[in-house]
């Protein structure tokens, strides 16, 4: 009985162990598209309004963010904000210059923020659409954010304050949506002058119908919400929201709400009250999302395609892990039914392939035709076009057709580039299943000193693929080899959230499927003799 339960309990550990490992590519699923997107996306830091979403909601927790983030990339965050709103793009990029980022914000934009002021005393910013008093509100609002956080608002000529604040204050006796009160509110608060009375007056958004709210609904009334908060801190009074409604909402969403909701939804429950301890779970995501440089990554910006998807179904094939995925099949059928799906031949055999290795079924008339498509799939193999012919062969395989060998030039293995050239058409062929049309030029022995010295290779991909073509013309593993594999391809296992992925390497510390793939096969072909196959994954096949 004791051995039985001792059994039992180890294969049920070894499983949920399996199908932990096989649900880190959940991670990779985007939220635009539903296909898996490529990991190295991970490495690229969010968007700017993202951005200051998340920084100012690490503020609002008592963190005091910081970034060390390069010129070149606050120029480029910079720029696009630029490109979306003369002011509320000023607006974003003040949390980056509280990070440190001296670069985001400076002298130059007061004065040019002070260019987009009327006669009547609001702002003007084109992208906030047609000249009413909805978008002048929402441009002074960003307007005087910005010279505030520049320290310019107090070097506001007196005519010109009290223009603005006699605006302001006529609109505060018309009818007004929560929205609007709330920047009026906080547009008064920032020039220190009094929130009147009929705005404080607002009741809160009610709660009691939360549940039955549609998903746009909810959004919606959190925008209210907030707008109401926005009122009553202004007016130095405190807002009566239903923490009992807001703190589960935070709950379930702080994985998953978009950074500018979560930010207001922080904000609306610390000016509730809430304790330190619903906030938690917020922390440790933005903690996890946070890059070296200190801004953070925006996984719901990240696209998605079937390249990536693709390479996820070959990693999930080499583990022996199940490749059913009704949602990517869903991906893949939206997209194919869009009017803009590229009709490129290279794209269209790409989600073929993806189709027959997620849904099954034969390969299609039309797929054929493409794999026998000179101008798709080249018919002579050469250094310049070896990777192209080698990356189209595999996606022949997998959309179920055997391409015909291709004729191939031959030349000297002198370069690094050269080698992986022909290590590439070597594991090319022998992927496809045509192991003996490997030329006879491609030999172990030539590839020898280059699968020996990892260091010659600027890339993981580039030298798993060299030492498998070494094993596929004869090539041992021997202490040598074994220890190079050692230096060259086991440290750069892993990244954040992606354990058993394997990084670009060459400095890049992105993860990257290909990259994965090339490992993973290189160790199926070494019978998992280097422990890089997840736990659990059958030691033998191709």
């Amino acid at each position: 009985m004791t051995s039985c339960t001792s059994t039992s309990s180890t294969s049920e550990n070894s499983e949920r162990r399996e199908s932990a490992t096989a649900r880190q590519f959940e991670l990779l699923v985007s939220k635009q598209n539903g296909y898996y997107y490529h990991p190295f996306l991970r490495q690229e830091p969010a968007g700017p309004a993202a951005q200051s979403y998340a920084l100012r909601t690490l503020s609002e927790l008592g963190r005091d963010p910081k970034t060390s983030i390069a010129t070149a990339d606050v120029a480029s965050l910079r720029r696009e904000a630029l490109e979306t709103s003369s002011l509320w793009g000023r607006d974003w990029l003040i949390p980056l210059r509280r990070a440190g980022a001296d670069g985001a914000l400076g002298k130059g934009d007061a004065a040019d923020v002070n260019k987009t002021r009327a006669k009547g005393g609001w702002y003007v910013d084109s992208a906030l659409g047609k000249d009413g008093d909805p978008a002048r509100l929402g441009a002074t609002w960003a307007a005087l954010e910005v010279l505030d956080a520049l320290g310019r608002l107090r070097d506001l000529p007196a005519a010109d304050r009290t223009a603005t604040v006699t605006w302001l204050r006529s609109l505060a006796g018309k009818s007004r949506t929560l929205d609007r009160g709330g920047a009026l509110a906080r547009s008064l608060q920032l020039l220190k002058e009094p929130v009147p009375a009929a705005l404080t007056r607002i009741a809160a958004p009610r709660t009691d119908d939360f549940a039955d709210l549609t998903p746009d609904d909810r959004a919606t009334r959190l925008e209210d919400t907030y707008s109401y908060v926005l009122i009553q801190e202004a007016a130095g009074k405190r807002p009566a929201v239903n923490r009992q409604v807001w703190e589960p909402v935070l709950r379930d969403g702080a994985k998953t709400l978009p950074y500018e909701q979560l930010y207001r939804l922080v904000h609306v429950l610390k000016a509730a009250g809430s304790p330190k301890s619903v906030f938690a779970p917020v922390l440790k995501r933005l903690d996890d999302e946070r890059l070296d440089d200190g801004t953070v990554r925006d996984p719901d910006a990240y696209i998605g395609n079937p390249d990536a998807s693709l390479f996820v179904q070959r990693l999930r094939a080499l583990a022996g892990w199940s490749r059913r995925d009704p949602a990517l099949l869903a991906a893949l059928e939206r997209e194919e039914k869009s009017p803009d799906v590229s009709q490129e031949g290279a794209e269209r055999l790409n989600r073929a392939a993806l189709r027959k290795v997620t849904a099954g079924g034969d390969a299609s008339e039309q797929t054929r035709q493409l794999c026998a498509d000179p101008q798709v799939l080249p018919a002579t193999v050469t250094e310049q076009n070896a990777t192209q012919w080698q990356r189209t062969t595999l996606n022949c395989v997998d959309a179920g057709v055997t391409a015909g060998a291709p004729k191939t030039g031959t030349w000297s293995l002198d370069t690094p580039d050269r080698v992986v050239a022909a290590a590439t058409v070597a594991v090319g062929l022998a992927d496809s299943d045509r192991s003996g049309s490997i030329p006879s030029w491609i030999t172990a022995e030539t590839l020898k000193p280059w699968a020996q010295n990892p260091d010659r290779f600027t890339s993981v991909y580039q030298y798993a693929l060299v030492v498998r073509a070494y094993l596929l013309g004869g090539g041992a593993l021997d202490v040598t080899l074994r220890e190079a594999l050692g230096r060259g391809i086991t440290p750069y296992k892993g990244c954040p959230g992606l354990p058993n992925l394997y990084q670009v390497g060459g400095g890049d510390t992105a993860c990257d499927l290909k990259t994965t793939w090339s490992v993973w096969t290189l160790d199926r072909q070494l019978h998992g003799a280097m422990g890089w196959l997840p736990a659990g994954t059958p030691r033998n096949g191709k």
